[in-house]
């Protein structure tokens, strides 16, 4: 099984890069001032969001499932 760091490293950079293009998109609206660019608001958040989401979605998946765990860990000791 590879590193998990290095599994991972590749998403993690796509959802940085997604969240600071998230809060940079404002500002060119602001200094571009062009309507183009302000009519694709929606879809360019819905998509920035569905991989932000996504990211965070697989990553409690993969930690909640792909852990490794001594067996009987999760058992109540009597």
């Amino acid at each position: 099984m590879p590193n998990p760091i290095d599994r991972w490293k590749n998403r993690r950079r796509m959802a940085w890069v997604s969240l600071f293009a998230g809060f940079g998109y404002p500002l060119l609206l602001w200094v571009s001032d062009s309507d183009q660019i302000g009519s694709v608001a929606g879809p360019f958040y819905v998509f920035i969001s569905a991989v932000i989401a996504s990211y965070i979605g697989w990553a409690t998946v993969d930690d909640k499932n792909f852990k490794d765990t001594p067996k009987g860990a999760d058992e109540r000791q009597e």
